[in-house]
């Protein structure tokens, strides 16, 4: 064999023994890869992971122990879109499904396994039912996806987490209860979707399988009888009454207290604080609640401190901010009332203070010993009162309320623009309605709100150099170069 074929046969040889080595590599990795899958979501919000809310309803559901089967119907073969949606569908359940022992799902051709959609009353396209046992849910296309934009801009958007994420939620409360809106003293109003209003509130009970009803406790309907809190109330909320409670009202919500009732309400400075609150052991001192670090760019919104307590359940991990506008100061009675239990729920920092007026300084309120209260300063409590000490019957359960100063931290404007507002909602209102396994537990993608927290001298410093420093170098700039040109 002359020395060109040798030379041929090393290179080959060595080739082919190069690329089975490859393809060998490549091969134990995607064993390993199946095996112990490792996932990196580089998008845009960490839109391809699950959000921590689905992930807590998943692990309710997996210390439920009983089974939840997802079937998913495909989209209808041939138009444009179809495959996009399937693949939405198909990667979400596929991430579901990592997280679950219990949640386990298949895929569906509607058009070829037409017996399985008839056994399941399926008649359209994209439908998925999510059973457990005999429970189950239907989910619509609809509900999937939606067009968003105008004209050539129209873009499709997928809500498929939020769908089954309230999905889920369904699963775990399987009949939906009553939220009671007190009205009659100027409360905001349940329907209005301005930003004064409570309408995001109603959508996000509504989705946490909450009905939201008005509440009149100053008529009746019914001739020859008292109004009452309806037996089917899971709580009552008072929202920012400005005009005060009569003595009539007073007893129907000290009488449902009594009988273990839940009750959380939302005081404004100035709002005429109910009697029950007071009977519990919390007042309303006159002033401001105040800090040195605030919600930037705002004056009035101390940024609260988390105490240790169910309704922070998730707000102090995530580190979360709740923005409470101008929020008045609660004064817990101490030693607490008998069979009363008063837990502090958010507070200033430190440096906090009650603010009743008196000089500023760059208009910011500073904390003056002869006319302000010393700090830290309460903004809102949780209440627990005993049966058979005090209020509460002793025939009955625990009586729950919470009560905080201020009642715009829950109208639209501020539920959608505060970061941990609706999570301390969503988690009020479950503490309440005793479902304390849910704390934590709540829907859909969180806005993508960023609040940054300044002090005082924090905001002077950016202050100065937003208007002094830099409008300063361009200046400097400018001359050098009219300088150089000058010169030349």
């Amino acid at each position: 064999m002359n020395q060109v074929w040798k030379r041929r046969l090393a290179y080959g040889g060595n080739a082919s023994l190069v690329t089975a080595m490859v393809v060998g590599v490549l091969v134990l990795l995607y064993v390993l890869a199946d095996a112990y899958r490792v996932r990196w979501d580089l998008s845009a919000e960490s839109r391809n992971t699950l959000q921590a809310d689905t992930e807590a309803k998943l692990a309710l559901l997996d210390a439920d122990g009983r089974e939840v089967e997802i079937v998913a119907f495909t989209h209808q073969r041939g138009k444009d879109d179809s495959y996009l949606r399937d693949r939405a569908v198909a990667d979400l359940l596929k991430e579901i499904d990592a997280h679950s022992r219990v949640v386990h799902y298949r895929i569906v051709d509607f058009d070829r396994e037409r017996l399985t959609a008839e056994r399941l009353g399926v008649t359209d396209y994209g439908r998925i039912v999510v059973m457990r046992g005999e429970d189950r849910v239907d989910i619509k296309d609809r509900d999937m996806f939606r067009r968003v934009g105008r004209g050539a801009d129209k873009d499709l958007e997928f809500r498929g987490e939020a769908a089954l994420s309230r999905a889920f939620s369904q699963l775990l409360s399987p009949t939906r209860r009553v939220v009671y809106v007190l009205r009659g003293h100027g409360e905001p109003d349940p329907q209005d979707r301005g930003p004064g209003g409570l309408s995001e509130m109603v959508s996000a009970l509504d989705i946490e399988r909450f009905d939201v009803e008005a509440l009149s406790l100053a008529r009746t309907d019914r001739e020859g009888h008292a109004p009452q809190v309806p037996d089917d109330a899971s709580l009552v909320v008072i929202a920012g009454p400005t005009g005060p409670l009569t003595h009539q009202e007073e007893d129907i919500l000290l009488e449902y207290l009594a009988e273990g009732g839940a009750v959380l309400v939302a005081l404004d400075i100035g709002s005429p604080v109910p009697g029950f609150v007071v009977r519990m052991g919390i007042r309303v001192p006159d002033g401001m609640a105040m800090d040195t670090r605030l919600v930037f760019p705002y004056r009035d919104r101390p940024v609260p401190v988390y105490k240790a307590h169910p309704l922070t359940e998730g707000l102090r991990e995530g580190d979360r901010i709740v923005m409470l506008g101008a929020p008045a100061p609660l004064s817990l009675a101490d030693p607490p009332p008998e069979g009363a239990r008063l837990d502090p729920v958010l507070v200033t920092g430190r440096d906090g203070w009650i603010e009743r007026g008196g000089p500023t300084e760059g208009g910011n309120p500073v904390y003056q010993p002869d006319i302000d209260g010393a700090g830290p300063v309460v903004m809102a409590a949780a209440v627990q009162l005993l049966p058979g000490r005090g209020i509460v019957r002793s025939s009955k359960g625990i009586a729950r309320a919470v009560v905080i100063g201020d009642s715009e931290w829950m109208t639209n404007a501020l539920l959608q623009e505060g970061p941990g507002n609706r999570d301390l909602l969503l988690n009020t209102i479950h503490w309440l309605a005793g479902d304390d396994q849910r704390l934590g537990a709540t829907v859909g993608r969180r806005a993508a709100t960023r609040r940054l927290a300044l002090t005082r001298e924090e905001t002077g410093r950016l202050r100065a150099i937003s208007l002094f420093l830099l409008p300063s170098l361009v200046a400097l700039l400018g001359l050098a170069v009219w300088t150089t040109r000058r010169g030349r």
